[in-house]
């Protein structure tokens, strides 16, 4: 990890993230609500799979490769859930990799 784990800039690049997940501008159905009363009242805003790709993310700002069984089944209502779920597992994690040995060094697997 170059430099310290900075969690209000990871918030802010995960927020950029989940902005473009959920509100995507290209979308031709953007416009039409969905309808109240169907499976898609409980489908999760980002499901679970969709939330694989923010490791990418968070793996920018730790350095290392984040495991996705982090991620919660089934993924996350809105960003506050998603956040409050993964920021205290990324914390612990960052914590973990620097008590190993040899933690100041770069992982390859990581770029």
């Amino acid at each position: 990890m170059a430099g310290e784990y900075d969690e209000t800039a990871l918030v802010a690049d995960l927020q950029l993230w989940w902005d473009d997940q959920v509100e995507p501008k290209d979308d031709p159905f953007a416009d039409k609500p969905l309808p109240s009363g169907t499976i898609f009242d409980v489908l999760p805003a980002v499901d679970s799979l969709g939330v694989v790709a923010a490791l990418v993310t968070l793996e920018k700002h730790v350095g290392f490769k984040v495991p996705p069984k982090i991620i919660k089944r089934g993924g996350y209502a809105d960003f506050n859930e998603m956040t409050a779920d993964l920021l205290p597992k990324v914390k612990d994690l960052v914590a973990k990799q620097a008590a190993k040995p040899g933690a100041g060094k770069p992982d390859r697997k990581a770029a």
